[in-house]
């Protein structure tokens, strides 16, 4: 069927619509693989009720999509229809929501009905467990000799288990080790390491919460508060960022220094980046790790950029805004705002961007996302939500327009790439199968990639082909050599063409001459083919340095090749000469 899937999707439709589950879960399977979620959630769901498979497939997709209590009732479901995965599944999703005795059950039982992955997943939760009460003698032992080291050295490793914490709970368990292990010590090491761990599973009240608890319980100590401090940038919330980073350099957190110095600079703030950097020089001197006269050139070359954006007329404007704005003038907070981030002002830019966004407008809430991720260098996962407005409806008017917007099509992959930068994958394939559906190209490129990795040939050559066009000239390469092997000649051709004459030092695409050989041949074009064919035995011993063992020994031959257009086009010209003498 994957071999020629476009044509199957037509009779799997109707024989889902007849009742058929395993068309509903082949077509459930295809729609996800090419980013479709809604189809895919819609041909699962036809099935989910009398088949285990399509429950299983519907409980994962909703599980990818952040739907855990859907996914939940779903694998419950395909249980009770005797599907062994959604057994498996369901008891894992419930171990990650803290119910492990009864997980412990089911995967028990999976186990014991010959499932390899519950009792992989069983090994690997007990053998979690183990961890705790070992930590916690190592603990009560650090505790007995009075060794500070031991017991931090106890729970060093807890934080970067997330993912486990993630799958097999025992959150509580670690926080109670992480206080346990500060308390021997008496040090805020450990209560920051848990924060971080809380923050790592997306709990960033209670890491928060637990950073400033810290920094009450060590008040010496600015360790917490600069953790805390950059936790708050990662955000975006300046101020508050701010606030606790100067905390931490009260306190003699030297690093803290360094990053209001960075913190200043983004904010265009220059004369206190200059300050802080200057300060974090003077307080590290030769134990520097880092370069505070770089810094202070980096300011300098801000200040060099200011003097040409910056102007009286502009700030007399900005008073002026600024009193409209205040007295509740939208459209005057609006005009203010990009006249703001024009002069290099994204803090005051941000409050009245974000005020505009609170109230629906999607190009305000554009504009704090590309402020907080070009400016501020706000971590991804903050930064989406402001976003997706302007993303759908750019996605909305791009796929409703013959030839989309440019500044839409870029919205709609920025958005993929947000995603794919806090590794959500759902998200990621979503928005850059939108992109390459809009026509931009190394979206196509990505997602051409995945569906050949998917075992999807049909969707990957149409999407390279779509890559090609939208500037990726290797693609032009995979799309023309998989037209030519199905024997679409014509069609290949002008991809072909592009990957030869896109061609660089670093991707150099000489295989595309074979390639186009064969196309001009398919289509009995016998000179034009033997003249590339040609060019394709000129460069074929730079061709055969990207290959190696059994590829090399499989590899295609361009000089066979040229050698039978050749033998073509002389059996062609003996009887055009015959055919001509015979006229005589």
């Amino acid at each position: 069927m994957r071999d020629d899937l476009d044509a199957a999707l037509p009779r799997l439709a109707a024989a889902a619509a007849a009742g058929s589950t395993f068309a509903a879960r082949s077509l459930g399977i295809a729609m996800r693989d090419r980013g479709r979620y809604d189809e895919a959630e819609r041909w699962y769901r036809t099935g989910a009720e009398r088949d285990g498979g399509c429950a299983f497939g519907l409980a994962t997709l909703l599980e990818r999509l952040g739907d855990p209590a859907g996914a939940a009732g779903w694998y419950e479901k395909g249980a009770a229809l005797g599907d062994l995965a959604c057994r498996t599944n369901g008891a894992l999703l419930l171990a990650a929501r803290g119910g492990l005795e009864e997980a412990e059950e089911r995967l028990e039982s999976a186990a014991d009905d010959g499932d390899d992955v519950a009792d992989q997943a069983l090994g690997r939760m007990r053998a979690f467990a183990r961890v705790f009460p070992v930590r916690a003698e190592r603990l009560a032992e650090a505790g007995r000799d009075g060794d500070p080291r031991k017991a931090v050295d106890a729970v060093d490793d807890l934080m970067d288990r997330d993912e486990e914490f993630r799958a097999y709970g025992h959150v509580a368990d670690a926080v109670r080790l992480f206080d346990e292990a500060a308390e021997i010590a008496g040090d805020d090491e450990p209560l920051v390491w848990k924060a971080a761990l809380l923050s790592r599973l997306d709990r960033w009240e209670e890491a928060a919460g637990a950073l400033e608890a810290a920094a009450e319980r060590f008040p010496e100590s600015g360790y917490a508060s600069y953790q805390l401090g950059l936790m708050a940038r990662e955000r975006g919330e300046c101020e508050r960022a701010e606030r606790l980073l100067r905390r931490a350099a009260d306190r003699g957190e030297a690093r803290a220094l360094w990053d209001l110095a960075v913190l200043c600079l983004r904010m265009w703030r220059l004369d206190e980046a200059a300050r802080w950097y200057t300060a974090y020089g003077e307080q590290t001197r030769e134990d520097s790790p880092r370069d505070h006269e770089a810094g202070l050139e980096r300011v300098g070359e801000y200040r060099a950029e200011l003097a040409g954006v910056r102007t009286d007329r502009d700030a007399e404007r900005v008073a002026a805004l600024t009193g409209a704005a205040e007295a509740g003038d939208t459209a005057a907070g609006i005009e203010l705002a990009g006249l703001l981030r024009a002069r290099r002002e994204p803090g005051p830019a941000l409050r009245w961007y974000r005020a505009a966004a609170e109230r629906g407008d999607a190009a305000a809430s554009l504009a704090v996302g590309e402020i907080l991720d070009d400016d501020l260098a706000v971590r991804a996962e903050h930064v989406i939500r402001w976003f997706l407005p302007a993303a759908e409806a750019a996605w909305a008017r791009g796929s409703a327009a013959t030839e989309p917007d440019p500044d839409d099509v870029a919205v709609v992959e920025r958005a993929g790439l947000l995603h794919a930068r806090a590794e959500l994958t759902a998200g990621t394939e979503l928005w850059l199968r939108r992109a390459a559906r809009l026509g931009h190209g190394g979206a196509a490129f990505w997602c051409a990639n995945k569906s050949h990795e998917y075992g999807d040939p049909q969707e990957a050559e149409r999407l390279w082909a779509v890559a090609a066009r939208g500037g990726v000239a290797w693609a032009g390469w995979r799309a023309g050599k998989s037209m030519v092997l199905r024997g679409a000649f014509a069609e290949a051709e002008p991809l072909l063409r592009i990957a030869w004459e896109g061609r660089d030092e670093e991707d150099p695409l000489h295989e595309a001459a074979y390639w186009l050989g064969r196309s001009l041949r398919g289509q009995e074009r016998l000179d034009e083919a033997a003249e590339w064919l040609r060019r394709a035995v000129e460069v074929h011993s730079v061709v055969r340095l990207g290959y190696g063992g059994f590829m090399l020994t499989s590899l295609f031959d361009p000089e066979k090749e040229l050698a039978e257009v050749e033998d073509a086009l002389e059996h062609h010209a003996l009887e055009h000469h015959a055919l001509e003498q015979g006229e005589r």
